[in-house]
């Protein structure tokens, strides 16, 4: 019995290595995600298109496999990224 509550209990973070890499661009649009700031104000911040902005916001969803901009900052929070 003792044995199915670890399987179920969380594993402390010591215990899990979670690696995510970004890019120093990604980094940068995910603190300013984390900002409040929407696309077009970070692309005008980075003097950027917006086009590039919503890529950047792309691979930073994929690479956090998340489904939008909160739960990225969120699981950034998390992975201790932010």
């Amino acid at each position: 019995m003792q044995r199915g509550l670890d399987e179920l209990r969380p594993q402390r973070e010591d215990e899990t290595e979670i690696r995510i890499l970004l890019t120093s661009r990604e980094q940068e649009v995910l603190r300013l995600i984390a900002g409040g700031f929407n696309n077009r104000e970070i692309a005008g911040l980075t003097t950027t298109t917006e086009g590039t902005i919503k890529g950047y916001v792309s691979n930073i969803l994929s690479k956090l496999g998340v489904r939008d901009r909160t739960r990225a900052v969120l699981k950034a929070v998390e992975c201790r990224l932010l």
